[in-house]
């Protein structure tokens, strides 16, 4: 299956070096980046109702908006994107943990930065 691959982060230090390490691994050649939730939201709201499954790589704490934020809008009826998130935190907090358990489109919770290895591993089981 083909994604369209979202890195939403307020780092630009990690945003850069989550997009090199998804193109390193052949998951998508140009993801797009936001460093902020509301302008991933405008983003997925351009997009129209049948394009490609979003693959969301997700931070939860981020100014403005954070992940919970987001991800609150994209578990709202009436949201008819695809999309799988993968939360992606620095956070070991284990209520966080249990939180995103709480969200359908959550596929997986991984610490960052996340390693090319654990993303070959997600490529295979995605696509």
């Amino acid at each position: 299956m083909s994604y369209n691959v979202v890195v939403v982060d307020d780092d630009e230090i990690i945003l850069f070096l989550h997009s090199k390490i998804i193109q390193s691994v052949g998951l998508h050649k140009t993801p797009k980046t936001f460093n902020s939730a509301s302008k991933a939201l405008d983003y997925f709201e351009s997009l129209s109702d049948d394009s490609e499954p979003i693959l969301l790589f997700l931070d939860i704490n981020m100014p403005v908006m954070d992940g919970w934020g987001l991800l609150d809008i994209i578990h709202k009826e009436g949201f008819n994107k695809k999309i799988e998130v993968i939360m992606v935190t620095s956070s070991v907090d284990q209520e966080d943990k249990d939180k995103a358990a709480s969200y359908s489109k959550i596929i997986e919770f991984v610490e960052k930065p996340f390693g090319k290895a654990h993303l070959e591993q997600l490529k295979l089981r995605l696509l």
